[in-house]
């Protein structure tokens, strides 16, 4: 299994990354929730079988791990996960750069709001990768560009 997981990190960066390209636009008339639900599911179905391997682990948890898993999958995943996808609809897919631009660096944040409310302990590295990530993803969006922002209101609610 262990030869496998760079392919796995890369199946899912790819499919995350056409995620708001390609799939979201195609449920725009859906309700936000729905969509998200929907995604969800999906994941959820498809990680199901690796978690037998940690059953036994997974049995041992404790009432406050249970309810930091809850916080991070309600705050970080659907209600996050919400947001973004709400900003997509609210461009209607026509500017996406500002929405994509947060949508890619979700990782560094979660990561970071981890080590500040779930006191994760974060490597000295993260730090100088995370700048490396908004600077990367930054250039990527945007160019050398200065994003423009001034393609409605709607864009300013996104």
């Amino acid at each position: 299994m262990k030869k496998f997981a760079p392919f796995f990190v890369i199946l899912a960066a790819s499919l995350w990354a056409v995620d708001g390209i390609v799939l979201r636009p195609s449920l725009y008339s859906l309700p936000v929730t729905l969509v998200v639900f929907v995604e969800s599911t999906i994941v959820a179905l498809l990680l199901t079988p690796f978690i037998y391997k940690y059953f036994s682990d997974i049995k041992k948890l404790e009432i406050k791990d249970w309810i930091a898993f809850g916080g991070v999958a309600l705050l970080g995943g659907a209600i996050g996960t919400m947001a973004i996808t709400k900003a997509l609809f609210y461009v209607d897919y026509v500017n996406l750069s500002i929405v994509i631009l947060i949508q890619k660096l979700q990782p560094v944040f979660a990561i970071l709001l981890a080590g500040i409310f779930l006191k994760e302990k974060l490597p000295k590295e993260f730090f100088l990768w995370a700048v490396l990530a908004i600077i990367g993803t930054y250039f990527m969006t945007f160019g050398f560009k200065v994003p423009n922002i001034s393609s409605g209101n709607k864009t300013y609610l996104a």
